[in-house]
């Protein structure tokens, strides 16, 4: 009995080790380039997005909002409470993230009946400073994923068939209502739970009601501003006129979960094994995975760190598929999959700010608090206007990304975005309380023609800049913008 119990005690010694070693890992990274991490071109309307729904306002149909509506309203929930700052939103992402994680490792380790499974794949992830520092800037990656893996995690559970259905719908349904991009990873996950049962009645019930659950979600948005939720989601996003598909861009996406990417080619090699002992469920996991860390890449002007979100559900697959077909347990050679993050050193870590990443925008908030007087504000960096308490003025919720080609103004309109006409008009005005620029980097200040990603025309954007020039004065300025207050 001794010796039972301190093989036990020894057991839950290395559970708890791997725990903190995941979660460690994790934690560590993820606070490292929150505090430190660039900010990222997004954070802004990310932020003044779940500002804006918290105050009432309907996403495509009252303000633009490239992506699918669900976040704002998850993240603004949070930061209702927590405060709408740069840093909560960036928090917020870390802990969406960290749920991730869990739920992937207690899934797995109910599947498989181990805990090592769940703790590698996990690791395969969180080792990636990459990975890491996506999760850490306020975007839709951390909540993305987070869906993601308990889309997965009420797959892979063994809890009664429609208990998972009913999670899996609601967690697929928050995974696309974050990005649209993640639809076709939980297509086969929701196929594999249909597979599961051989009544014909429950396997349509499984595909019926994740799919009924994002009609009911989504149909609304859609019925409110059709043409603008689609140009939204779809146009805005296919409309670019980059094509990013270079070598460094695949560097990017490797970069972003070395051992993930590797781990699931593993798994991939047990393909015909699976296929012959109708492993359906698992098959599909692959599939998942590999279509998470493949078809985001399709799209010319797509990115690679837009697999972030399924990273974790291919080093899931490829570790669940290894472990019950090859029998990697009793395998000394699994001990170094711990190993492969270190692929991560290979490139360079993930850029850094000095000091504090928000203690410019902090800063340039408190001087418009202190100063500007009463009034919304222009800037294309709308972080600052959200840290400030501040409203912007209306069409540039979508910061830089805000500005139309200059002969579209109507549609602009009815986007709820502008023009770099319609700006200069607003600047002459004066309607803007301050003006606050980006000091590096013109492309930044209403540069972007929207969705083209070409330079507006020169002339006009010299106006926009003039028009602040003889209107505002500079009054003051750190490393990352500049303020400007009516003369």
């Amino acid at each position: 009995m001794k010796g039972l119990g301190a093989v036990r005690l020894l057991r839950a010694t290395f559970i708890f080790a791997g725990f903190a070693l995941v979660l460690g890992t994790h934690l560590s990274l993820c606070i490292y380039y929150l505090n430190h991490g660039f900010m990222g071109a997004d954070e802004g309307f990310y932020a003044i997005a779940a500002r804006s729904v918290m105050e009432g306002s309907i996403p495509y149909r009252d303000f633009a909002y490239t992506q699918m509506p669900l976040l704002p309203y998850l993240n603004g929930l949070v930061m209702e409470i927590f405060g709408f700052t740069m840093a909560t939103q960036r928090a917020v992402n870390l802990v969406w993230s960290t749920i991730g994680l869990v739920a992937m490792i207690l899934a797995l380790r109910q599947r498989l009946g181990r805990w090592e499974p769940g703790l590698v794949a996990a690791f395969c992830v969180a080792a990636s400073p990459h990975w890491a520092a996506l999760q850490a800037i306020g975007t839709s990656h951390g909540a993305a994923g987070m869906f993601l893996s308990l889309s997965a995690a009420a797959v892979l559970s063994t809890f009664p068939h429609t208990r998972r259905v009913i999670a899996f719908a609601l967690f697929a349904t928050g995974a696309v209502g974050c990005r649209l991009s993640c639809a076709p990873v939980v297509i086969p996950l929701g196929f594999a739970l249909a597979l599961e049962t051989r009544d014909r009645y429950r396997r349509l019930a499984a595909l019926a009601i994740p799919l009924g659950t994002a009609v009911a979600v989504f149909l609304p948005f859609f019925i409110m501003a059709p043409r603008n939720m689609i140009f939204n989601i779809w146009q805005y996003h296919v409309g670019s006129s980059f094509d990013r598909r270079v070598l460094g861009n695949w560097i990017q996406w490797w970069q972003i979960a070395p051992a993930a990417i590797v781990v699931l080619a593993a798994g991939l090699t047990t393909v015909p094994r699976l296929i012959k002992n109708r492993g359906w469920t698992l098959l599909l996991l692959l599939l998942a995975g590999l279509i998470g860390v493949t078809v985001t890449m399709i799209p010319k002007n797509s990115y690679g760190l837009y697999i972030a979100p399924a990273v974790l559900i291919a080093a899931t697959a490829g570790i669940a598929a290894t472990w019950s077909t090859a029998q990697a347990k009793g395998s000394p050679f699994r001990h170094v999959v711990w190993l492969l993050p270190l692929l991560s050193l290979y490139h360079d870590l993930p850029r850094t700010a000095d000091g504090q990443a928000e203690a410019d925008i902090v800063e340039a908030a408190r001087y418009i608090r202190e100063n500007a007087p009463a009034g919304p504000i222009l800037t294309p960096v709308p972080i600052v206007a959200v840290e400030a308490g501040r409203d912007v003025i209306p069409g540039t919720e979508m910061g830089m990304f805000s500005a139309l080609h200059p002969q579209k103004q109507t549609l602009a309109r009815r986007l709820r975005m502008t023009t770099v006409r319609e700006l200069t008009i607003t600047v002459k005005k004066k309607i803007p309380a301050a003006i606050v620029l980006r000091r590096r980097g013109a492309a930044w200040n209403f540069q972007w023609i929207v969705p083209s990603l070409r330079r507006q025309p020169r002339k006009l954007h010299g106006r926009l800049i003039g028009a602040i020039n003889t209107g505002y004065r500079r009054t003051w300025g750190n490393k990352k913008v500049w303020v400007y207050l009516r003369k």
